[in-house]
Order: structure tokens, then C-alpha cells, then sequence
């Protein structure tokens, strides 16, 4: 079978679960497109990239998207709606081409912070409504290790060790006659996925093609001064970026609003040349689409409201020099107040 593997750094990581899934399902057809410090929402992305390139689609998706939900919720990064509707999208996307999901959902070690505790609780609750609603079945670290996982099954907060990995990939491959094309029917797709294909830019720009070992398409790259147009309609929800040593502040406007947003990460300690979806924490909502902007006033720049990065720290580079690359912007329609109240009487 083709089996597409897409989930976050434990997925990547070496001897990590995906590393020995596919070495233990050595007679199928394995890609693992992880991206790790990212949600649900990129996995969206992904296959809506995916069905949108003409890719054949695999067989079975492993969905591992629920640890890094987790943390973004730990992290005031993420609304519950959102993951919500990305899930039914999810959902949604695979039942229409015929392809079987299973959701394998990790956790972090013993939440230390009632924070954490509290995500954990939220994001395991929309993931099981989602594999009940939808007829998916999940893998949960209990059904692994009786008792659940403790602090010997991790290397650090977030990470497996080898010896983990190498039990929920086994899991994985005995559980994989389970996975079950989505029951979708009323599933809706709220998302627009608009690239750089899409967009116009103008000023100081190029277009340009960035490989990684994690990420590979077509960018915009925004000097000072130069701006983008992206097409669409919705609630902004993220944007899918490439940051470097001269990545700078850019600002995003919209018709009632504008706001001032930092693509610099604390992981770039780790990965200088880093590929990340940066979610928007503001209320963005527009019907003429979004500029994301590199303005050469500073000072005018400095005005604008910020929109929060994970993790940010300070860019580096002197002002002008300042660039930013990206690839991609998510829109986002949520439901109505009638489809979230008639969403909360099917979850009783």
C-alpha cells in the first residue's frame, strides 16, 4: 500500500516513530512529509497541496498533528474552531479522494503547568469527537503502554525515546487494516489554501524556488519596500513561511485592519533556515483578500498592533536589509453561530 505519513517532530526526528515505521513496513509504499513546531492545519495544507499539484493520492494518511495542537493551545497560538473545522476538513479532503485515515494522537510528558494540563484535556477531546463523528479510528498513547506513557517513554517534554518510537510504530503498522475512509457526508472544506502562484507583489520582490529537506516550493521574496496581494476571502488563519538570518518585521493589511507580525523563532537556534506555518492570533477577516507588506518606515511600521509570534525573538538584520519569504496564506470561513450551536447538540 501507499502509505502517507504527515505529522510533527516526532515524526522527523531520528529513529523517531515514522523513521522505524518505515522500516518495519518495509512491503508498502511509505512517504513521510513531516514538518515538525507546526499543527493541524499544515497537515491540511499538505494534502489540499498534494490534491492540488495532480499528486496520485496514497492509500492510508497517519495523522499525527495532536501533540503539536497540544502545545499550540498551551501557547494561546490556537482557537478551538479552527482545529475543529481543520479536522472536518481533514476529513473531508480524504473521503473525496477515497483515501483511509487513521489519527495517531502523541502527548507531551506528564503536563508540568495546569496550562498544559488543560490543553491536553481539549485537544484530546476534539480529536476523539472528530474520529467518532467521522468513523476514524485513533491510536492513543494508553492503547500503546498499559498505563499509559510515563517519563521513561520520553527523551525530553515532547519527544519519544527510541524505544517508544519504535513501540507506536508498531502499533501503527498492526492497527493499519483499521483506518477507514472518513464518513464525510455533510463534511465541509472552510479553507483556501492561495500560493504564490496566486499572488501579485510589486516593489522590491522576486520569485523564487526554496528546497529543503522538509519543504519544497515556490516563494515571494518582500525586500524593502515591496508588498503582495493574496487573493481570497475569510478569516486570515496563518501563513506558510521560510525565515532566515535576514528575515524582518512585516506588516499585513486588510480592509479595517493592519497588523505588524515577526517571522524571527527561537528554534532558528536549531534550524537556521526554518519552514513554519505562522498562525494569526487577530481577528483578520477580509473579502478582498490580504497585503502582506515590508514597508521601509520603521517607524511607521512600529505603529501597527502585533499579532504574536511563538517563540519570537528579535530579527537580526539592519532594517533595510531586512527580507521576508513566503510561500503561501491560509483563509479560513468559519461556521455560522446556527452550525456551532448545531455542532455542540451533536457532540451531547
Amino acid at each position: 500500500m501507499k502509505i502517507l505519513l504527515l505529522g510533527g517532530s516526532n515524526a522527523g526526528i531520528r529513529e523517531g516513530w515514522a523513521f522505524q515505521f518505515q522500516r518495519q513496513a518495509s512491503a508498502h509504499e511509505v512517504e513521510n512529509r513531516f514538518l515538525g513546531a507546526v499543527g493541524s492545519l499544515y497537515g491540511l495544507m499538505a494534502l489540499l497541496r498534494m490534491e492540488r499539484e495532480g499528486a496520485a493520492p496514497p492509500e492510508i494518511v497517519i495523522f499525527e498533528y495532536c501533540l503539536n495542537d497540544i502545545l499550540l493551545f498551551a501557547a494561546n497560538c490556537l482557537r478551538e474552531p479552527l482545529v475543529v473545522d481543520t479536522l472536518e476538513a481533514i476529513a473531508a479532503c480524504c473521503a473525496r479522494r477515497g483515501i483511509r485515515l487513521m489519527f495517531l494522537c502523541l502527548d507531551p510528558c506528564q503536563a508540568p503547568s495546569y496550562e498544559l494540563r488543560r490543553a491536553r484535556r481539549r485537544a484530546r477531546r476534539l480529536y476523539a469527537q472528530a474520529a467518532t463523528r467521522h468513523a476514524t479510528p485513533a491510536i492513543w498513547l494508553e492503547d500503546i503502554f498499559p498505563g499509559g506513557p510515563t517519563a521513561a517513554h520520553y527523551q525530553d517534554q515532547n519527544h519519544l525515546t527510541v524505544e517508544a518510537s519504535a513501540a507506536v510504530a508498531a502499533a501503527v503498522l498492526r492497527k493499519l487494516g483499521d483506518a477507514q475512509i472518513p464518513a464525510a457526508r455533510d463534511a465541509k472544506i472552510r479553507f483556501d489554501y492561495v500560493d504564490a502562484a496566486r499572488a501579485q507583489a510589486s516593489g522590491a520582490c522576486e520569485r523564487r524556488h526554496i528546497t529543503s529537506k522538509v519543504f519544497e516550493g515556490g516563494f515571494i521574496r518582500l525586500n524593502r519596500q515591496s508588498e503582495s496581494h493574496w487573493p481570497g476571502n475569510g478569516r486570515l488563519a496563518a501563513l506558510m513561511l521560510h525565515s532566515d538570518e535576514t528575515s524582518g518585521e512585516y506588516l499585513i493589511r486588510a480592509p479595517r485592519c493592519a497588523r505588524r507580525k515577526n517571522p524571527r523563532s527561537k528554534m532558528q537556534e536549531i534550524v537556521a533556515n526554518l519552514m513554519l506555518l505562522h498562525y494569526v492570533s487577530s481577528v483578520i477577516a477580509t473579502d478582498r483578500g490580504v497585503v502582506i507588506a515590508m514597508p521601509d518606515d520603521e517607524t511607521a511600521l512600529r505603529r501597527a498592533p502585533e499579532d504574536a509570534t511563538l517563540l519570537a525573538v528579535p530579527p537580526t538584520a539592519r532594517f533595510l536589509d531586512q527580507t521576508l519569504d513566503i510561500h503561501a496564506v491560509i483563509y479560513w470561513r468559519p461556521r455560522s453561530f446556527a452550525e456551532r450551536i448545531a455542532a455542540l447538540l451533536w457532540r451531547r
